[in-house]
């Protein structure tokens, strides 16, 4: 701490006064955060830095604490714009789409029934459950449902489980589709 406090502090300082603050408790409260991120996940921030001349950690620190400080910012002023009255990817899967018509309301509570039946055993279920209805209902793309927090996959992985969802309702509505013309 004696070696990169002024460090940390003086990045914390310079960010503060780039976003308009800068008075002393909020830099202190931009140091806490620092130290709280590079200690989490057993100081994986630390740990990992790979480099041979001992100069490199002091630049290091400094990006690193700088982006940390810019990230304090970023939540503050969306947590002034509302982004705490976001919901989660296990709550978005229950928020409600506008509709128009009953038909539509009809086939969407059909696919709703159908996707609840085909990920009801399955372990990962709620999650490809709320991807789904995050594409398709509220017009997110992968790349969007995939920066999400608690998803946990990447672009690729979110429209590998839009295609086996997609492809199981297919077969399902084919299926349906059969016996109610018998």
């Amino acid at each position: 701490m004696r070696r990169y406090h002024p460090l940390l502090t003086a990045s914390a300082t310079r960010v503060a006064r780039q976003w308009g603050g800068g008075a002393p408790s909020e830099v202190d409260d931009i140091v806490q955060e620092i130290y709280l991120r590079m200690c989490a996940d057993h100081a994986r921030i630390l740990t990992s830095f790979r480099d041979p001349r001992p100069e490199a950690m002091f630049g290091y620190l400094k990006v690193v604490s700088t982006n940390i400080a810019h990230d304090f910012f970023r939540k503050k002023n969306a947590a002034r714009r509302g982004a705490e009255r976001t919901t989660n990817v296990e709550q978005a899967s229950h928020v409600p789409a506008p509709f128009q018509d009953m038909d539509r309301l009809l086939s969407l509570s059909e696919i709703d029934a159908m996707l609840e039946a085909h990920t009801e055993q399955k372990e990962n279920g709620q999650r490809d459950r709320a991807v789904f209805r995050l594409y398709y209902r509220h017009g997110m793309t992968a790349q969007a449902i995939a920066d999400l927090p608690g998803v946990g996959l990447n672009p690729k992985g979110v429209e590998g489980v839009l295609y086996r969802l997609t492809r199981a309702l297919r077969q399902s509505f084919g299926y349906a589709q059969e016996s109610d013309a018998e």
